[in-house]
């Protein structure tokens, strides 16, 4: 278990200020990542690491209740910019990897024939190094990008508010522009970057 942050005040008054609708919001979005992540990569739900035997209950349920439980006791610093759902999102990505990983160290893979399961263990492992990658470097990635943007303040706007809704509608909404303007941006921004 991850030691304990000691969170600060203001850090406990936006925990406790979260109403029962802003959780069940960010809930329901983390469900939906959380869905469409197992599915897409593959995994199946009746065998592997995100079965219902491996997960103790429904997997969707198990892990975002364990995400929220995290947030809420003090192992994650919820940033003041970031919203619930991106927050729960990034602790899910190191959650699941930790999730496979800890299914592959026990050899208890539930796969039938030996080929696939060295091919499809390989393929879970590389899916667990690539969330835990993306939730620990989205700091710093975001940190990189806001220097490279100083004097820049529209494209500073934009990577606030990426950072900040992880959503290009929400993006949209925010900047007052349309989706494709949104898709602009980003490319320039992506520009920029090689540059640096």
């Amino acid at each position: 278990m991850a030691n304990k942050l000691l969170l600060s005040e203001e850090v406990w008054s936006r925990l406790e200020a979260v109403t029962p609708e802003e959780k069940e919001k960010a809930l329901r979005k983390l469900a939906r990542w959380i869905t469409y992540e197992i599915v897409h990569r593959g995994f199946d739900l009746d065998y592997g690491p995100f079965s219902f035997a491996a997960m103790g209950g429904n997997t969707v349920e198990v892990i975002s209740q364990q995400c929220y439980d995290v947030l809420f006791g003090g192992e994650w610093h919820w940033k003041p910019t970031r919203e619930l759902s991106s927050m729960l999102i990034q602790i899910a990505k190191s959650k699941m990897s930790h999730i496979i990983r800890d299914w592959h160290a026990q050899g208890r893979p539930d796969i039938k024939h030996t080929s696939e399961l060295s091919y499809r263990e390989q393929v879970e492992m590389d899916i667990a190094r690539q969330w835990e990658a993306e939730a620990n470097m989205r700091e710093l990635g975001f940190d990189i990008a806001r220097k490279a943007l100083s004097g820049n303040p529209k494209m500073q706007a934009y990577v606030e508010a990426v950072y900040e809704t992880n959503d290009y509608r929400a993006v949209a909404t925010r900047l007052k522009m349309t989706l494709k303007e949104v898709q602009e941006l980003e490319r320039e921004l992506l520009a920029i970057l090689e540059k640096c």
